[in-house]
């Protein structure tokens, strides 16, 4: 049974459409939602997400930046900082930000103030590896 998703990003709507299911990474652990799924509300870390349109539509995968996912009857919500599709990530840019990121936590581990934007550095290094796996991800389905 299909159901209603949604992503908002600040930026607006990055997807609606009816799905068959969707796996997303939760808080604690990945998900996957079905139709008919009983409600609730959770944190989203970093990570990919799967979408299977209704139908016999290509499996689609995006990354995503945190947020938070409502399942509310036939309808889920996906609430998140950012959302890029396989098709809009830019691989060369997404492995040079990766780099960038494990160049600095390898500098903040080196200095004392280090802890302060360790956490951060770890953010952009999970951000730039999930837009990597899901760049390749949706180029597997392609050949």
């Amino acid at each position: 049974m299909a159901f209603e998703l949604t992503i908002v990003t600040p930026e607006g709507e990055a997807f609606r459409g009816e799905v068959d299911s969707v796996i997303l990474p939760g808080t604690e652990g990945d998900f996957g939602v079905l139709g008919g799924h009983e409600p609730f509300l959770t944190g989203l870390r970093i990570g990919p997400a799967e979408l299977q349109p209704a139908g016999d539509g290509d499996t689609l995968y995006a990354a995503l930046s945190g947020g938070y996912a409502e399942v509310h009857g036939r309808e889920v919500t996906v609430m998140a900082p950012t959302c890029e599709f396989a098709h809009e990530i830019d691989s060369g840019r997404a492995e040079v930000a990766r780099e960038r990121a494990q160049r600095m936590l390898g500098e903040m581990r080196s200095t004392a103030d280090g802890e302060e934007l360790y956490d951060e550095y770890q953010d952009a290094y999970s951000r730039a590896l999930t837009r990597l796996n899901v760049s390749k991800k949706q180029e597997q389905f392609k050949h």
